[in-house]
């Protein structure tokens, strides 16, 4: 930095008769001040800083620098801070030890001046003031305060690392006052929060008390309303709606069911959503059952929707007040893209036997997990009932062949179709995997009844080829009566892999002509092995089937009569 010399103020002596003295000149006005300037308000231990002090003298309403001041530095307090006088108004502050400190420069031969004063904070590079609030749920959103927090990379309380909220992190640069905010998930405890940063560590001073439920519960009974339309927690991420990753299944007494209800509200049906339920920590999720529903109430002691509810679901599916269950893999998330609404709400309730963190999230827009495997032109097709109208509906036609996608992993995919009375049908699906990729999909294929009232039909499998990998083969042959018989087609996808596949039928008088899928590519991928296709089945099945060792064996209490109870009505 440069520095100018000062000029020195040369003091005249003028001789009067037979004055005989000199002195140098001593300002006794009130109106002169010292202003300090510095960079920062704050300096850490062990650095230094420049700070400038001048002068200036008040004229009324106005100001005017005073020039060839001298001024004299002085520490509040030797221990938090020291203060070397430089040249030209200049001084060098060095941090000692932490803490509040007064750095004063007051100027020389001006009695009455006002002294300048710096507050100086002398701090460590990371320091914690506060964490508030001093009690949170899970879910919730605790926020940190002091010196340098911003530079955390690692909080924690108890055995749970804190989840960083994205776009928190501020700081101010003159005060170096800075503040994060980090969401609060189980198992977290009652604790001082454990920070590390960049070769700083420690615990902050309070204690944060964390209940052990989360910031929506009570929401077993009666649903937590979130309104989509208010808009997300980012404005700089709109299409995100809603996103929670720390909320808590709670412990429940040995063998019980208990259960978390949202019901997430929208003018807009005819946009895009996908909802995301994930349990992203280590856990038993054997007993974890989530559905996505546009119906539900609670009353009686128990859940209902209307009659002919339609829903999607990781334990078992409803098609028009009737259960379908698919047989599937255990998952460890759920993810479910529509092509627009069923209606204004959507609840999303999730049933659980164990103590478990999970995540929810709700977005605008059709979101694939696979960004090369999009909706297919058949969406949206989740529910049985949207088969029954647009180009999901198949009506008479006697052949049909076309490249639909599993998008999302568990995807289903329904269509429907009308065969004349005695006329058979044959169905064939086969993936459609990426050249050079091995193909892991495996894929079901299943053809029912429609459920008419008027003629008490029910949704009754006819068919179905739930063999080890994609390439399933179904033929169904209608009644003599009545005339024609309406079917749907239901693919299910049992392993979890979004792929794409082709899917093809073709009816005919005695015998049914063959139905050759659309090829995979024209640089067909490896063949998959039959043998490991089983074997992976076989696997995957006894995982979604069988307990984790260790977990208890004892059969949930589940409500029975409500629309989650597959034996039961949809309706009291």
């Amino acid at each position: 930095m440069h520095r100018t010399t000062p000029k020195h103020a040369l003091t005249v002596c003028a001789a009067a008769l037979a004055a005989a003295t000199c002195a140098f000149p001593t300002d006794n006005s009130p109106k002169v001040l010292v202003l300090i300037e510095a960079p920062h308000t704050f300096v850490l231990r062990g650095q230094e800083m420049s700070v400038h002090a001048r002068a200036i003298r008040v004229v009324g309403t106005d100001t005017m620098d005073v020039p060839n001041v001298d001024f004299a530095w002085a520490s509040g307090s030797g221990t938090l801070a020291t203060v070397t006088q430089d040249c030209c108004g200049y001084a060098t502050i060095t941090g000692v030890n932490s803490g509040l400190v007064d750095i004063v420069a007051s100027a020389v031969n001006f009695n009455q001046a006002t002294a300048g004063d710096l507050s100086l904070r002398v701090a460590n590079p990371l320091e914690i003031d506060s964490v508030r609030p001093r009690i949170i749920r899970y879910g919730g959103l605790l926020r940190v305060y002091g010196i340098g927090v911003d530079s955390i990379f690692l909080a924690s309380m108890g055995a749970a690392d804190l989840i960083p909220y994205p776009f928190s992190a501020v700081r101010d640069s003159a005060s170096g006052y800075a503040s994060i905010t980090y969401w609060v998930p189980p198992p977290a405890t009652t604790s001082n929060l454990f920070y590390l940063g960049a070769g700083v560590f420690g615990f902050a001073d309070s204690l944060t008390g964390v209940l052990p439920f989360d910031i929506f519960e009570p929401n077993d009974t009666i649903p937590a309303t979130i309104d989509l339309d208010a808009g997300g927690p980012w404005p700089q991420l709109p299409f995100i709606l809603f996103f929670n990753p720390a909320l808590a299944f709670e412990q429940t007494p040995r063998g019980e069911e208990a259960a978390d209800w949202f019901d997430f509200i929208t003018a807009d049906s005819t946009s895009d959503y996908t909802f995301f339920i994930n349990y992203p920590s280590a856990g038993d999720t054997s007993g974890t059952r989530t559905f996505l529903l546009d119906s539900l109430y609670f009353t009686a002691g128990n859940y209902f929707g209307r009659d002919s509810a339609d829903f999607a679901g990781s334990d078992f599916l409803r098609c028009k007040g009737f259960e379908f269950s698919p047989i599937e893999a255990a998952r460890e998330s759920s993810i479910v893209a529509l092509h627009g609404l069923p209606s204004h709400s959507m609840h999303v309730v999730t049933f659980f036997q164990q103590a478990q963190r999970y995540g929810l999230t709700v977005i605008k827009g059709y979101v694939t997990t696979d960004p090369r495997i999009k909706a297919d032109r058949y969406e949206e097709n989740d529910f049985c009932h949207y088969a029954d109208f647009g180009n999901r509906n198949l009506g008479g036609v006697a052949a049909f062949s076309d490249t639909l996608t599993i998008d999302n992993p568990f995807d289903v995919d329904w269509l429907r179709v009308t065969v004349p009375a005695t006329q058979t049908i044959r169905i064939v699906t086969d993936s459609r995997p990426f050249p050079a990729e091995v193909d892991t999909s495996d894929i079901d294929l299943y053809v029912l009844t429609v459920p008419n009232s008027g003629t008490g039909t029910t949704l009754t499998e006819v068919g179905s080829d739930v063999s080890a990998g994609s390439f399933s083969d179904v033929s169904v042959t209608a009644p003599a009566s009545p005339a024609q018989t309406s079917y749907y087609i239901a693919v299910i996808d049992f392993a979890g892999v979004p792929t794409r596949y082709s899917l093809c039928f073709q009816r005919a008088l005695i015998p049914p002509t063959a139905c050759t899928p659309i090829a995979a590519s024209s640089a067909p991928a490896p063949a998959p092995s039959l043998a490991a296709a089983r074997s992976r089945r076989a696997r995957l099945e006894r995982r979604a089937h069988v307990q984790p060792f260790g977990a208890s064996m004892t059969t949930p209490r589940r409500r029975a009569g409500s629309i989650f109870d597959p034996l039961h009505s949809p309706r009291p």
